[in-house]
């Protein structure tokens, strides 16, 4: 393991970034990378701030400096962790959206903040993120409790515009023949056969058009994800994902929605056999925002969330029409923020 600390960014934080050692989902040893940024100021604390999806290696936290660190760099100590697929190990398909596996990488990366940058106190943390990094949260939160609840206190996670249910944004894009984001197709077929070994080919799934753009768009990591959108001309699944890959009576895409139905946090159907909701629920408070006019997440992941876990008194839902998903990513920041400020 090793750990090169960067240049102060006006005086008002200082960076350093960390290769340390993980695991991918055979279980085998890898290193990983991710960033930690340190106030010059008193901390008021610290936080694990898994990202939002990207597609280049540019935009890995230990590459980049924006985002939703500028929120909160300079009043908390952020561990972000880069995942599997950048930084360190960029040359690896990134398991997208396989919620266990991230979790566990980056509860790897705060156990390697306690040895690497030991004045650092990881004994007690916030947890925050949104978007992929809002699922993310919540699988974090899953395994701290679960695991190491004696030697780690959540003082709360904060999750906004998350796939928590990542079948039902499967099940909402093949009704809607629609996808705001159509990078995310590639990225969910290849990143689930990744993470769960499902040995699928992308050519089976996805259109000529979108097989012949697969290299360049996804494997290189050289563009960013804002970028590919404007590169891609249809919304339309259809233009994207083969009929093999929109049908899941075909035994292919069955294995797919499979490994969908195995990242999903909740999955809550009308049909109780079909449901995912574990037995876990958060001893910690949890504050879950989700925009109704979200067209990239679907709102049902939020609603397969609420009707899992009820209405329990530790979990705060804030739902609301606060606009696109990229829109309500700035008034989730604006709200965690304000109310971890509120409970220092």
């Amino acid at each position: 393991m090793s750990m090169m600390a960067l240049n102060a960014r006006a005086a008002k934080y200082v960076e350093h970034v960390l290769l340390y050692q993980s695991v991918d989902q055979h279980g085998d040893s890898l290193t990983l990378s991710g960033k930690v940024t340190i106030p010059t100021r008193e901390p008021k604390g610290v936080i694990l701030l898994p990202h939002y999806t990207i597609a280049s290696n540019d935009e890995a936290p230990s590459n980049s400096n924006k985002g939703e660190q500028q929120f909160f760099r300079d009043d908390y100590i952020l561990v972000m962790p880069d995942y599997i697929g950048y930084g360190a190990s960029r040359d690896r398909v990134h398991p997208y959206l396989c919620g266990d596996l991230t979790a566990r990488n980056c509860v790897d990366m705060l156990f390697a903040v306690s040895s690497q940058l030991p004045a650092i106190s990881i004994d007690t943390i916030s947890i925050l993120g949104y978007s992929q990094g809002g699922a993310t949260a919540l699988w974090i939160l899953k395994l701290l409790e679960e695991e190491y609840a004696d030697r780690i206190h959540v003082k709360a996670c904060y999750a906004g515009g998350g796939p928590y249910d990542v079948a039902a944004t499967y099940d909402v894009a093949m009704a809607e023949d629609k996808v705001f984001m159509p990078t995310l197709i590639p990225m969910l077929v290849m990143g689930t056969s990744e993470a769960y070994d499902l040995n699928l080919q992308r050519d089976i799934f996805l259109t000529p058009v979108m097989d012949s753009l697969y290299d360049d768009y996804v494997t290189s990591k050289s563009h960013k994800f804002v970028e590919l959108f404007f590169k891609m001309p249809s919304h339309k699944v259809s233009y994207w994902l083969s009929e093999t890959g929109m049908d899941i009576s075909r035994p292919e895409t069955r294995k797919l929605y499979d490994g969908l139905l195995r990242s999903s946090l909740v999955h809550y159907t009308p049909e109780p056999d079909e449901r995912i909701c574990p037995d876990w629920r958060p001893k910690a408070p949890v504050y879950v925002l989700h925009s109704y006019r979200d067209g990239i997440v679907t709102f049902r992941c939020a609603e397969s969330l609420r009707q899992c876990w009820g209405e329990l008194p530790n979990v705060t839902y804030d739902f609301g029409n606060f606009g696109s998903h990229m829109h309500t990513s700035k008034v989730f920041y604006k709200r965690a923020k304000r109310l971890m400020k509120n409970s220092n």
